[in-house]
């Protein structure tokens, strides 16, 4: 899958072959942003958008002993 950094919107690797920039911003916003390869389908901040939930983050916690 290919995905855009600027928008977020994602490619298959079938579609994004025939475009060298995201068609999505360069329709929109006129500027030419490159797809960037993504291995796997969805992203952790994607993840955490589908459940609802934060992404992980390290604990601000200190640990106890």
């Amino acid at each position: 899958m290919f995905r855009c950094d600027n928008c977020g919107s994602g490619y298959s690797t079938q579609a994004a072959t025939s475009w060298t920039s995201c068609p999505r911003c360069l329709a929109k916003e006129k500027v030419q942003v490159p797809l960037t390869f993504e291995l796997g389908w969805q992203r952790q901040r994607d993840a955490a958008q589908l459940t609802g939930k934060p992404a992980e983050a390290p604990s601000q916690q200190p640990a106890l002993h």
